[in-house]
């Protein structure tokens, strides 16, 4: 950045050297052009500033990001890989055909609890809706056996 000003300032001493008379329309034309290069390079000068004052800003915040990640997931990291895979179930949505992951637990949870496509929206599976159907069937044959 300093190589273009001191361009600018070499223009400008070359102009006070040629004694140019400032009331000439060309004299007039050429004062203009050299203090409009003398503001577009100081005015490069300061956004050259800014731009390493905000580089080394986000280096510093990338630092401090990566030190974070590290301090937070280094424990995640270790211990779910293997642990989470058993105790996960995995169905297939019958709209979309997405592999949809759950925690095995539902299964066997008391509430009624529906599981979602994430992709599309659509139920894939709902706990106990195996034993509402049972349910369903025994009071259905029991209705037949009576009749």
């Amino acid at each position: 950045m300093e190589e273009l000003q001191k361009k600018v300032a070499y223009l400008q001493g070359m102009a006070k050297g040629m004694d140019l008379k400032h009331e000439s329309k060309e004299g007039k034309m050429i004062k203009e052009i050299l203090e409009v290069m003398e503001d577009m390079a100081d005015y490069i000068s300061e956004l050259y500033e800014a731009q390493e004052d905000m580089e080394e800003y986000m280096e510093s915040m990338d630092s401090d990001l990566s030190d974070l990640e590290e301090d937070f997931y280094e424990d995640d990291e270790c211990e779910c890989d293997e642990e989470d895979e058993e105790d996960l179930v995995e169905v297939t949505c019958p709209n979309c055909q997405e592999e949809v992951l759950f925690d095995a637990g539902i299964l066997y949870d008391d509430d009624l609890i529906e599981v979602t496509c994430p992709k599309c929206g659509a139920v894939v599976f709902v706990n106990g809706e195996e034993d509402e159907e049972d349910d369903e069937e025994l009071a259905d044959e029991e209705e037949d056996k009576k009749e």
